[in-house]
């Protein structure tokens, strides 16, 4: 099978998969609500900067941490961004496990140009 046409079809797959059907729904419902969008906005961006310090090695910001954990109770209490927030997570899965496939048939035959060999 030609490359291309292999990746068209992961394309393709990936526009009809269930995980991009639910997350495209969910994102429509909090278009018409602006309240949601901005929770699920506001939510994610904490989330990053959590994540980023955490990797970063710093230490816990108790502050920041609190504040994610009211974001978290306010999105739970919202239908509609608790579904987009369920959906984009799902997603994001998805994609890292799609993302490791593909790039560890696309690193054959380059370890040679590891520092280390």
């Amino acid at each position: 099978m030609n490359t291309y046409d292999a990746a068209y079809a992961l394309a393709k797959a990936i526009k009809e998969s269930d995980e991009m059907k639910r997350l495209t729904e969910a994102a429509e419902k909090i278009k018409g609500d602006e309240e949601a969008r901005k929770m699920v906005k506001e939510y994610i961006m904490a989330q990053m900067k959590s994540d980023y310090a955490r990797i970063a090695g710093q230490k816990e910001d108790e502050e920041a941490y609190k504040h994610l954990q009211e974001l978290a109770v306010l999105v739970s209490n919202n239908s509609n961004a608790q579904e987009y927030l369920q959906a984009f997570i799902r997603w994001n899965q998805v994609a890292a496990d799609l993302q490791k496939i593909v790039s560890e048939a696309m690193s054959q035959g380059m370890d040679v140009l590891e520092l280390d060999k």
